[in-house]
Formats: C-alpha cells, structure tokens, sequence
C-alpha cells in the first residue's frame, strides 16, 4: 500500500453571501475520493481529530456547521435544503465533486438530506449516532423525543460533558455551542423526517450505533437499515453517543472496509493551518 499523504490539515472558509463555514481538511494531497464529515450539533471541528487519524491515506473534509465552533450564526433559520447546498458547494469550491459522505448525529439528518438532494456527488453514506428526524425512536415510549422536547438538551449537554472529560483532545464544554444556539440550529429541522425518501436513497450505507448511546436510541439505527435499502448496520461496543471520537480505532475498522481502506493507517495531525476559500 502507498505511503499516505501526512500533510498538516489545512484550515478553510467557505464564503456564500454572508454565510460563512469553517472547514478543516486533513491529507490535503491524498488520493482518491475524499470523505467528507458532517458533526454533530453544536460540537466544533476541535473533536474531530482522533477520527481523522485514523484515516491517514484518505482527503478527510470536515464542515463545521452555522452556530457551532468559530463559524458565525446565520440571520436566518438554515433548512436542511439549505444547508445541504451550502455543504455541496463547499465541496465542489475544494475540487470534491464526488465524495464520500458521512454524518455524525445531526449531522447524519443532514446527510440524509444531502443524500438524497444531491444523488450524483454521493458515492457512499455513512450515518453516525443519527436518526430519522422527528420520527425518531427515543430509549423508552414514556420519554419525550429530542426532537420533539421543549428543553432536548440539558440531557445532550450533560452526556457531551462526561464524555468530553475522556477524549485526550484540548476541548471542553464551553467549545460546544450553548443550549440557546443548538435550539436554533434544530429549529431548522423542525417537522422534518427522511423515512418517506429513504427507500429512494442510492448510495451504499453504512449505519453505526454506539450501544449505549443515551441520547439517540441505538433503536434508530435499526429503523434506518430497515428503510434504506441494501443498507449495512453495525454495532459499536461500549459506545456512547460520542463514540467516533471516543472509540474512533473501533468506529475506523467499521468504516475502511466500506470505503475500500482495508488497514488502518494512522497519522498525527499537526497544527491547523490557516487559509481562506472564496
């Protein structure tokens, strides 16, 4: 196998009107097809970095999302329409036209929607910790839905913080953005469910659940596969809803044979550096 690319990731912006979005590229010069993440939300690119080591050999694109880390809010509510677009233009402006896509928690919704909106640039889709919108199953049917609760995030906010406190990353809570920001990203999600396109989706997916993810049901992951067809549905062990950033050797060894990797090569990411992308 070929040495892989062991560039620093590169730091982007992607302006569109007075939208702006942060991206971090990792393996800028690795060939073949790129693989573009999705994070979840409010959690900013800082997470992502032992997810991405483990895929040295592989152009990793990370979008950070209005409201989360340094990227600045919009003036308006972002459909998930919208965001899929601004996430296909981002990727065409670095030279990925077609790309392999995966989403992690919210993230995963809006890789639905990407998915299904964008059928061409999709090779293959991987869904993370996700769910079907607001036709989500929640852990018990006495419980409220996240995406139907009034307050969803005290819950996500507590989970993020036992669980940032394990990953060796320099990030904390107070790098997520508040609960107040995160209601006005899902606000744009509001009424919207994938389980009526999902049978139409094309690209191959890869569902992945943590078992023991307290915040979506790993109930969901089920539902997912049932409705995409020819989808594949794996289990990460011990895993909570962080678990790409927690378990990322284990959540790799569920992805790299589903992209054609089938090793695992690990680089370190050095510091970010910086550029603009107009």
């Amino acid at each position: 196998m070929p040495q892989p690319s062991r560039t620093a990731p590169l730091e982007v912006w992607h302006h569109a009107g007075t939208t702006r979005l942060r991206i971090h590229i990792w393996n800028d010069d690795a060939p073949g097809r790129p693989l573009v993440f999705l994070n979840g939300i409010g959690s900013p690119l800082e997470l992502i970095p032992p997810f991405a080591a483990q895929f040295g050999d592989t152009r990793l694109i990370a979008i950070e999302m209005p409201g989360s880390g340094q990227t600045p809010e919009t003036d308006i509510v972002c459909s998930p329409i919208f965001l899929a677009r601004l996430v296909v233009q981002a990727c065409a402006a670095l030279g990925a036209e077609r790309f392999d896509l995966m989403g992690f928690s919210l993230g995963g919704v809006l890789a639905q929607q990407v998915a299904l909106q964008y059928r061409k640039e999709v090779a293959k889709l991987i869904l993370a910790g996700t769910c079907s919108g607001f036709t989500m199953l929640t852990h018990d049917w006495r419980e409220v839905g996240l995406f139907s609760s009034a307050f969803p995030f005290l819950k996500l906010w507590n989970e993020l913080e036992h669980d940032l406190g394990k990953l060796h990353q320099a990030t904390n809570a107070a790098t997520f953005a508040l609960p107040d920001v995160m209601s006005r990203q899902l606000l744009g999600f509001t009424g919207w469910s994938s389980l009526a396109f999902l049978p139409f989706l094309a690209s191959p997916t890869l569902i992945l659940a943590g078992t023991r993810d307290s915040i979506i049901a790993p109930s969901n992951a089920v539902q997912l596969s049932t409705f995409i067809p020819g989808s594949r549905q794996e289990w990460i062990d011990d895993g909570g809803h962080l678990f790409p950033f927690l378990k990322p050797d284990q959540t790799a060894q569920k992805i790299r044979p589903f992209l054609g990797r089938t090793s695992v090569v690990e680089t370190m990411p050095a510091a970010v550096k910086s550029n603009a992308l107009h």
